[in-house]
């Protein structure tokens, strides 16, 4: 049995129009039919104030077999950015390619520090949930239960979990009950960055 997935691309060093189809026929190569959204332009965002060059992002939806799970599909994911010049100088970094796996149909999986599902900075990334409507206007969100869509439109007000610890259930239900999203330390701080890059986040969205 095939498992919907999607995945977000960005760039914003280097010919990113190429880079971006050549991600496409990567995808397409490897798991067949592969629907894309609009390549947009958008402003770049830093949690330090710092200018960046603008970005190119889009939302790819496809399916793989019964052979990947979601660890072997990130892996996937590095090696291709690899493979397309990506050199990892800092988390929030200029780069000519950034793929994310944003959804494996409609599990939660916290595996962090090395993945977890869905992304969990999608609530408040427009240039992710714009290109996603297009393409995947129905598809719901398994810890708000909005559609993307609905997710655009929502408050952005979250629920927040300051630990490393594991996010407990009651705070997952209550998400769910709510509708609301999480914002958790555990799920955005995994590269042993500084714990002044939660305070750092948490103003970026506006939930200081």
């Amino acid at each position: 049995m095939n498992t919907e997935v999607l995945a977000a691309f960005g760039a914003n060093l280097g010919n990113g129009e190429k880079t971006f189809q050549d991600v496409v026929k990567a995808i397409r190569e490897t798991f067949g039919t592969v629907q894309t959204s609009s390549l947009i332009r958008t402003q770049a965002v830093t949690t330090d104030g710092s200018t960046e060059p603008d970005y190119w992002n889009a939302v790819l939806r496809f399916q793989v077999s019964s052979e990947w799970n979601p660890i072997r599909l990130l892996h996937w994911l590095l090696t291709l950015e690899k493979s397309l010049g990506r050199e990892r100088t800092g988390h929030w970094a200029a780069r000519t390619v950034d793929l994310d796996l944003l959804f494996w149909n409609d599990i939660f999986l916290d595996a962090s520090p090395e993945l977890v599902l869905p992304h969990p900075m999608i609530p408040w990334r427009d240039f992710v949930l714009g290109p996603a409507c297009e393409i995947a206007p129905e598809w719901v969100h398994p810890l708000t239960g909005l559609t993307l869509c609905e997710m655009r439109d929502m408050p952005k007000a979250p629920l927040i979990w300051n630990s490393m610890n594991p996010v407990p259930e009651s705070l997952l239900q209550e998400a769910r009950e709510n509708h609301c999203a999480i914002l958790a330390k555990r799920w955005v701080c995994r590269n042993g960055e500084e714990t002044d890059v939660f305070e750092r986040i948490k103003r970026l969205i506006g939930a200081t």
